[in-house]
């Protein structure tokens, strides 16, 4: 898995850079066209000794931001309630966390508002591709979850439009009765689900704060390695990313 701690050291160099240099940026890729739109703004000059220093560090970070890592044969595309690539995120998430601890587990689901960007076009994919779509130290969380707080977790799903998830668990919701079906079959009273997600969501975030407290297992999992790890699974087994709408998540008003 890619060395997370060395390219935090490269990150935080260019981002003090950027600081000295009155820009700042959300996204890798914008790094340079930011900077050079404020400068031109503020009519303010580059520091010659600050870009020297930094140049080896950036050089070094560009080339493996810009490494092929894989490739997709389909538009990867964010959308509600379900989407492209909001269903190959929540695959990514479970099949990378059942591999971390040995076991299945019910299901996965990635926060809509955790996915940056809209889409990753099809064609090649870039290890700064993943970056951009997932620029936060999210981890992956598991929580043990009883029949009652999965569908209190999926109602507030479904009540914001949908999430992504994985497919394991088909949501149906029509004129607001909802049906969770995992693996087949439907919520079954005094069984216990295993669902991988971002600790932003297990502590909390997104509205989430009904599932502060429920027992959860932290895995030493960045959301953002775990996406990169998928992708070079299917490189190295000679196999490209496909996803396509399987109506996990279905949601109609009336």
């Amino acid at each position: 898995m890619y060395n997370h701690d060395f390219n935090q050291r490269l990150i935080l160099l260019i981002v003090i850079v950027g600081l000295f240099s009155c820009s700042t940026t959300n996204h890798l890729s914008s790094i340079e066209a930011s900077k050079e739109t404020l400068n031109k703004d503020m009519g303010m000059e580059e520091d010659a000794a600050i870009k020297a220093l930094i140049q080896p560090y950036k050089i070094k970070l560009d080339k493996q931001m810009n490494q092929v890592i894989g490739e997709t044969v389909t538009d990867l595309k964010k959308k509600r309630p379900e989407s492209t690539l909001g269903n190959w995120m929540a695959d990514a998430i479970q099949r990378q966390t059942e591999k971390e601890i040995g076991q299945p587990i019910a299901f996965a689901i990635q926060n809509y508002g955790g996915i940056r960007i809209p889409q990753i076009k099809k064609g090649k994919i870039t290890r700064g591709m993943i970056y951009e779509l997932m620029p936060f130290d999210n981890t992956i969380v598991i929580l043990s979850l009883n029949s009652v707080e999965v569908q209190e977790l999926i109602k507030h799903i479904t009540s914001g439009g949908g999430w992504p998830v994985s497919q394991g668990i088909k949501v149906t919701e029509k004129a607001g009765k909802l049906d969770i079906q995992i693996k087949g079959a439907p919520l079954k009273r005094g069984t216990i689900y295993q669902v991988a997600l971002p600790d932003y969501v297990a502590n909390g975030g997104s509205d989430s704060d009904f599932l502060i407290g429920k027992p959860q297992q932290a895995l030493p999992l960045y959301i953002r390695d775990v996406l990169i790890a998928d992708v070079e699974a299917h490189t190295a087994n000679q196999q490209v990313i496909e996803s396509k709408i399987e109506g996990r998540m279905v949601l109609t008003k009336k």
